[in-house]
């Protein structure tokens, strides 16, 4: 009974505190139009989340902010960097007081022990929430990585051959950006761009980078800068260096793949097994049983 009284009173301190902030966000309006409907999901009720981090006073200057931000500048860049921090956290408050004042609804109409479960697992799914919008840049880098390095090898085999055949590498890569399409090669494009607008190809490379930060392209992009420095037949010799060993490593991700794939359909092969035994098993101890 207590314990129904005391989830009563939290569900309606955090309904009305909800509502209260709701109707305070309009300042906030602007932020969130222009924000994406997809990669922001219900972003409505963002504006009670911006309203949270302002009463809290955030400051955005911790140890795990700064490393947000590392993350949030390779995703949106350094320009917007700081607005999408506070839209992450607007979204994470936002999000995860939501769930919790739908939880405990659900709970106040539910009954003794019932209640408690209800609630409790209202605020285990809150904890799960806040943990994965915690994660949730590093997972969409990570993703992004996987769809760099998958066209990385061709890029970097073609811009070999085009700087062995003597073609200078600003040349070459301009060649190679605009010869498809696709991430990579969008983020290719943008450094043909900047090197046209005046910066120089080291820096150019440098941001490239960063935009896309994987080991990889880190690598490779040392490689060239140190070729650059060095002269055009070293940087040729580096270059094909660096293909190899990214095909390499390509041939050794598909391998590992194709095991990973091969230990996944033992689960449902063991699965069909047990089914065939239960099916055959079934009429023969029935029978032993009359």
């Amino acid at each position: 009974m207590i314990s129904s009284i005391i989830i009563l009173v939290i569900t309606i301190l955090a309904n009305l505190l909800f509502v209260i902030f709701l109707l305070k966000s309009s300042q906030y309006n602007d932020y969130i139009n222009i924000l994406d409907d997809k990669e922001f999901p219900i972003k409505e009720i963002y504006g009670v989340g911006f309203v949270l981090a302002d009463k809290l006073r955030l400051e955005y200057k911790s140890k795990f902010v700064n490393d947000l931000r590392q993350q949030v500048i390779i995703v949106y860049g350094k320009k917007y960097s700081e607005f999408y921090i506070r839209v992450l956290y607007a979204q994470k408050f936002s999000i995860c007081w939501l769930i919790l004042v739908t939880s405990g609804i659900f709970a106040c109409f539910a009954q003794g022990v019932d209640s408690l479960i209800i609630f409790g697992l209202g605020l285990v799914i809150v904890g799960i929430m806040y943990y994965y919008f915690n994660t949730m840049i590093s997972i969409k880098i990570k993703k992004k990585s996987a769809i760099y390095l998958k066209d990385f090898p061709n890029v970097v085999s073609t811009i070999a051959l085009l700087v062995n055949a003597g073609m200078m590498l600003r040349e070459a890569w301009t060649e190679v950006a605009y010869s498809s399409t696709g991430e990579l090669y969008d983020q290719m494009q943008k450094v043909s761009e900047d090197m046209d607008n005046g910066m120089s190809e080291s820096a150019a490379l440098y941001a490239f980078s960063l935009r896309c930060a994987t080991p990889e392209i880190k690598k490779f992009t040392s490689f060239i800068v140190q070729g650059l420095e060095k002269g055009s037949k070293d940087l040729a010799f580096s270059l094909k260096n660096q293909s190899d060993e990214l095909w390499e490593m390509k041939k050794q991700k598909v391998l590992q793949q194709g095991d990973l794939a091969t230990s996944k359909l033992l689960i449902p092969i063991m699965v069909i097994f047990i089914g065939i035994l239960i099916i055959v098993m079934g009429p023969i101890m029935t029978n032993i049983g009359i």
